[in-house]
Formats: C-alpha cells, structure tokens, sequence
C-alpha cells in the first residue's frame, strides 16, 4: 500500500505542475492573439483549478496524510511534510482567490476587446503562478531530498 500511496501522490503533483507549465508555454501566445480565442483559453485555465488542480491538491493532501500517518519514516513535524501542507494550502487559497476570478477577469477583458487592461490583469496572474510554481517546485526538491528529516 505504501507504494501505491506515494504513486498517486507524484502522480496528483506531477498533474498540477504539468499544467502550470502548460500554462506558461501556451498561455502567452494566447495573449498575443487575444480576443475570443484568448477569452476562451483563460476560461479552460480557470476550469483547470476544478477539473486538475482541485482533485490534485485533494489527493496530495489525503495521501500525504495518509503517508504520515501510516509510514514510521513521516512525521508531521518534519520540515518537508510540513512545507508539502504549506504549498497545497497556499496553491488552494491562490486558486480560489487569486487565479480563479483573475482568470475570469482576464476572459472579460478580452471579450470586451480591451487587450491592454487583458494584459496587465494577466501578467499580475503571472506572477503569482511564477510563485506557485516555485512553491510546487520547491516542495518536490524537499521531498525527494527529505530535506529536515
């Protein structure tokens, strides 16, 4: 079983990286086309946070509790256990704060043909998935060095 555990936890953090990363490659050139297209594209980023990031960062949390309490080698107290909470619970709040309304503020914008503002709105949007990234990334960096451990 803790073999399994530990595939389905990479499995939900490679799900949320992959579409950050997704994000960085196809979204800029959305922006740069604009209009309906680039409106429909954020709509699909939005729908990323109930479709791919919600579930994942559900079963990052249940596996790595599970993990914890399961496996003698996890403790709560560990710093990398602990940076792991932290992020999935930073990347939850940025979603439901921060990039599920930007996204649809961004797809307004655009489908209002107001580029200018659209791009302003995104690249606040752009900093913050920079944050989350370096977060996700950070996090894997921890685990896999058991960093505190």
């Amino acid at each position: 079983m803790g073999t399994f555990l530990v595939f389905i936890h990479i499995l939900a953090v490679t799900a949320w990286l992959g579409a950050n990363v997704t994000q960085f490659v196809v979204t800029p050139a959305m922006q740069k086309t604009g209009g309906a297209p680039a409106a429909e594209w954020m709509r699909q980023v939005v729908r990323l946070g109930t479709r791919v990031y919600s579930p994942a960062a559900i079963l990052i949390l249940v596996t790595g509790v599970w993990m914890v309490l399961r496996e003698s080698l996890y403790e709560f107290e560990q710093v990398f256990v602990t940076v792991g909470f932290v992020t999935v619970i930073v990347g939850m709040v940025l979603g439901m704060r921060v990039f599920g309304p930007g996204g649809r503020d961004v797809a307004a914008l655009h489908d209002a043909g107001d580029e200018a503002a659209a791009g302003v709105a995104h690249k606040r949007l752009a900093m913050f998935g920079i944050v989350d990234t370096a977060l996700v990334v950070l996090t894997i960096w921890m685990m896999v060095d058991k960093t505190g451990f």
